[in-house]
């Protein structure tokens, strides 16, 4: 009886440990924090909310609270740039692609605050950290490049990719 019991506690460990775990390079939690403090002040706390396994590969949502209250929420994202080579080398030859990391403040209401890039270390396309350029994100609900997001030449495949990536950030937070 105490071996099964220990067996049923370490499983429920594992499954929490798991759940909790995030595909997502831990550092980034405290570059997060920078412009999160930024953003909704000094005074605030982050704690991780869980999101479906599928999604933790490229996205980890944390809720932001002012003492015992929710003021807002943060999501870092993985998001795909060139193949690993270069922009112009043939897609056939390649299927691996430089990733670069974000992270999206939203209020209380899931209106989006704030776009920042948290690390880019392509050689191509990292123009779209300009946060002028990033501050288009800031006015609506989904985003389209060429409609509500400016093109940018010779960032192509960021721009394409962080307008994905942003419209899934919305998605993963209207379902939690």
């Amino acid at each position: 009886m105490k071996r099964k019991a220990t067996s049923i506690a370490l499983v429920f460990v594992a499954c929490f440990t798991l759940a909790a775990y995030s595909f997502l390079p831990d550092y980034l939690t405290g570059k997060m924090k920078k412009h999160v403090v930024k953003i909704f002040g000094s005074e605030i706390t982050y704690s991780e909310h869980p999101i479906a396994d599928s999604l933790a590969i490229n996205h980890q949502l944390f809720n932001v609270l002012k003492g015992d209250s929710l003021i807002g929420y943060s999501i870092i994202s993985r998001a795909l740039g060139c193949q690993i080579g270069g922009c112009d080398k043939p897609q056939s030859d390649s299927i691996a692609f430089e990733q670069f990391f974000f992270m999206t403040a939203f209020d209380a209401e899931k209106h989006i605050k704030k776009v920042r890039i948290l690390e880019y270390t392509s050689d191509h396309g990292y123009q779209i950290a300009n946060k002028g350029w990033l501050r288009q994100f800031e006015e609506g609900e989904y985003f389209e490049v060429g409609k509500n997001v400016d093109a940018i030449s010779g960032a192509t495949i960021s721009v394409n990719s962080i307008t994905k990536e942003v419209n899934n950030q919305l998605q993963i937070l209207q379902a939690n």
